[in-house]
C-alpha cells in the first residue's frame, strides 16, 4: 500500500537554520530502503519548512520506524493513497 507522509516543523525546530542544534535529517530513500520500504518520490519546501514523501509498505509499523528520528521535531501527517 502507498502512503502520503507530510511533514512540517517549525523555524526554531529546522536543522538547516539551526546548523549543529540537531542531529542531520536522514537521507529518506536510504532509510526507507534499510526499513524495507520502497520510496517513490519526496521533496520539500525549504522556506516553508514543508517535506513530503511517498512510500509503498504493507507494514504500517514500519512507518513509525521511518519517522522515528523526526520525533519531536517534526509535526507529521501519514495517509493511504490509491495509485491512480
Amino acid at each position: 500500500m502507498r502512503f502520503h507522509i507530510s511533514s512540517h516543523h517549525t523555524p526554531d525546530m529546522c536543522g538547516l537554520g539551526n546548523p549543529g542544534k540537531f542531529p542531520p535529517n536522514p537521507k529518506w530513500p536510504e532509510r526507507c530502503k534499510e526499513l524495507g520500504i520502497e520510496y517513490v518520490i519526496g521533496g520539500g519546501c525549504q522556506p516553508e519548512h514543508f517535506h513530503y514523501m511517498v512510500v509503498e509498505t504493507d507494514d504500517v509499523e514500519k512507518l513509525r520506524d521511518l519517522m522515528a528520528p523526526m520525533l519531536g521535531r517534526w509535526t507529521s501527517v501519514v495517509s493511504p493513497v490509491n495509485v491512480m
